[in-house]
């Protein structure tokens, strides 16, 4: 196994600042203009928007329908198809909070199933390298056989994409991914059905009582109104509470209740793939038969890039680039351009070869 290179790309970079903009916003938002926009809500008197678990919830609550909120889901369906669940590692502070309470043990764990996730997609790997479909699926146009490291990629892709019987035969990488890429519910759309059934039940949102989102903002505001107006309220201890209960004792928040991750992932399933990540397989050290999971062992969705073999499809996909900064080749890219330069540069170095 290749181990990873630690680097830090403009785009991961980019990334942090980001984040730390949007929070630093949403605080400003909130203390210095009465609430002129946090995650939750944005905007000033008739121009504003909720967010699109809040815009549904309201509809569910209401039992009328919102044109305000259908615009706000219109919006997060076009930003879903284009961008995916780029708002997970872009904008929440979910995920650094998630960070900073952890423990080292904790963390340790975390990063034994990344790896034990990527060892799972390099065994589905080398199934389909050796899976009699190969043949069929991988043959060069002069009916040559090319490279194993080849062979895997093209039918990898082509059983990730559409798994299809051969000969009315499974294959080994089909019986693999059976069932996998295509879009599977999960227990965080369990959380969302049930957040959308309680609002429909009690007439408000009741989910964002607890959004540890929501409940963030919600602990900077009552740590302002202490410090600034000595109002000690219940707020400053209920809220960061609630934050740490769901973050530490339930674990894995994002992966397993977050009902906005599991709204964007349901418009990213049937999303546009132009920003997802683009592997370059002249570069990519797969295609001459070396068992590099890299990518795939960083990446905290537990997603194999390289051909859609991960435990979960690409359209889980949160564009953080840490594959992409993983990489010892760099041979993955989350744009067209980039993915060209890439090539370009292989081609030149094949041909002074």
């Amino acid at each position: 196994m290749t181990k990873p290179v630690k680097k830090r790309s403009k785009m991961t970079i980019a990334r942090r600042v980001v984040v730390a903009a949007a929070f630093v916003a949403c605080v400003v938002g909130v203390l210095a203009f009465g609430g002129a926009g946090s995650y939750c809500s944005f905007g000033a008197d008739a121009i504003a928007a909720i967010c699109p678990l809040g815009s549904l919830e309201a509809l569910f609550g209401s039992w009328a329908v919102a044109p305000r909120a259908l615009i706000v889901l219109a919006v997060v369906v076009v930003l879903g198809v284009v961008f995916g669940k780029a708002f997970c590692s872009w904008a929440c502070p979910v995920p650094p909070l998630d960070r900073f309470l952890r423990t080292k043990k904790s963390r340790r764990k975390d990063v034994d199933e990344r790896h034990q996730a990527a060892a799972e997609s390099l065994e589905r790997w080398h199934a389909c390298s050796s899976c009699s479909a190969c043949s069929s699926h991988c043959a060069s146009a002069d009916g040559a056989q090319t490279a194993d490291g080849e062979n895997a990629l093209a039918c990898a892709k082509d059983a990730a994409v559409a798994p299809e019987e051969a000969d009315g035969q499974e294959t080994g990488v089909e019986k693999a991914l059976a069932g996998k890429r295509r879009f599977r519910l999960d227990s965080r759309h369990l959380v969302l059905a049930g957040s959308l059934v309680s609002a429909a039940a009690c007439g408000f949102p009741v989910f964002c009582l607890v959004c540890p989102i929501g409940l963030t903002i919600a602990s900077v505001i009552a740590l302002y109104r202490f410090v600034g107006f000595n109002e000690l309220t219940l707020s400053l201890v209920v809220f960061p509470a609630v934050i740490v209960l769901e973050l530490v004792v339930l674990r894995k928040w994002c992966h397993r209740f977050c009902p906005v991750g599991a709204l964007l992932s349901l418009v990213s399933s049937f999303g546009s793939k132009m920003t997802r990540p683009r592997v370059d397989h002249d570069r990519c050290l797969r295609a001459e038969s070396e068992p590099c999971t890299a990518c795939a062992s960083v990446c905290p969705e537990h997603i194999d890039p390289v051909a859609d073999l991960g435990r979960r499809p690409l359209s889980e996909c949160t564009r953080c680039g840490r594959c992409a900064d993983a990489c010892p080749h760099d041979a993955i890219s989350f744009t067209k351009r980039g993915l060209a330069l890439r090539r370009n540069e292989s081609a030149r170095k094949a041909a002074d070869a």
